[in-house]
């Protein structure tokens, strides 16, 4: 499962087990700075900040061609979950070094909240939970359109706003790279109705699958849509994006499975 529904709101794995780290961090981290009234909290939401937004500029400024022809909010349009970890990581580390040096008594309590959240993520199994799905071999519904090359399958609905406004992007993308094969499966009740909308929009789509049971989506653990599935060319799972991609993550995502035309 990739996501978690929690009442209506769709909640990705990755971010609640990340969450979980933040939470444990900021407890320990209180625990033992509490004698000298020393609070990590804002440190580590400095940290987070500093990381999410290191990781997006990297990832822009490696991405530029892809985001030269794209609207200029796209850059901070941070739900296509483009990001740099390597960036991320080292611009959360810069703030906690400096934050450490300015203020000393902030080291003991932080390096022990940052360990306990990295030993509690290693020992929940937290890691293996999110590489889990990647691996695992195409359902038998879809394998067929794969041909022996590497296969993105993009699971969609015409309700679903985020779906309709990706739709552009994965059309063109199927015409461009004949080398990947895409198939889009379709989690509408009635078929005419995700028809309608590709007819409507002018899109011309190949290898079309009609999911009116969610057996498709089920099997593979898709709860929440849009989820895009990217497998190799050996069929087995490489990686996957739940919500809505961008011209930029979707390459991003194509380099790992097949090497640019």
């Amino acid at each position: 499962m990739f996501s978690v529904n929690v009442g209506p709101l769709v909640l990705q794995a990755s971010h609640l087990l990340l969450a979980m780290a933040f939470g444990i961090a900021a407890g320990v981290g209180y625990l033992v700075g509490r004698k000298n009234k020393v609070n990590v909290t804002g440190i580590l939401l400095d940290m987070a900040l500093a990381a999410l937004v290191a990781g997006r500029i990297a990832f822009v400024v490696t991405r530029f061609d892809d985001f030269r022809s794209a609207p200029w909010w796209a850059v901070f349009d941070f739900r296509d979950g483009g990001g740099n970890w390597p960036a991320a990581i080292a611009g959360g580390l810069a703030v906690a070094v400096w934050r450490c040096w300015r203020k000393p008594q902030l080291q003991a309590p932080l390096a022990a909240g940052l360990i306990a959240a990295l030993f509690a993520w290693d020992m929940s199994g937290s890691a293996i939970a999110l590489r889990s799905p990647q691996g695992a071999a195409a359902p038998a519904a879809i394998r067929q359109f794969a041909g022996g090359k590497p296969m993105v399958v993009n699971f969609w609905a015409s309700w679903c706003p985020p779906c309709r406004r990706e739709m552009p992007v994965l059309a063109k993308m199927q015409q461009q790279r004949r080398d990947v094969a895409f198939v889009f499966v379709n989690e509408d009740a009635e078929a005419a109705a995700g028809q309608g909308f590709l007819a409507e929009r002018g899109f011309t789509v190949a290898n079309t699958v009609h999911d009116a049971d969610g057996k498709i989506a089920h099997g593979v653990g898709a709860s929440a849509f849009p989820t895009t599935l990217f497998y190799g060319a050996d069929g087995k799972l490489a990686s996957l994006h739940i919500g809505e991609l961008s011209q930029a993550s979707l390459n991003a995502y194509l380099e790992k499975i097949a090497p640019p035309l």
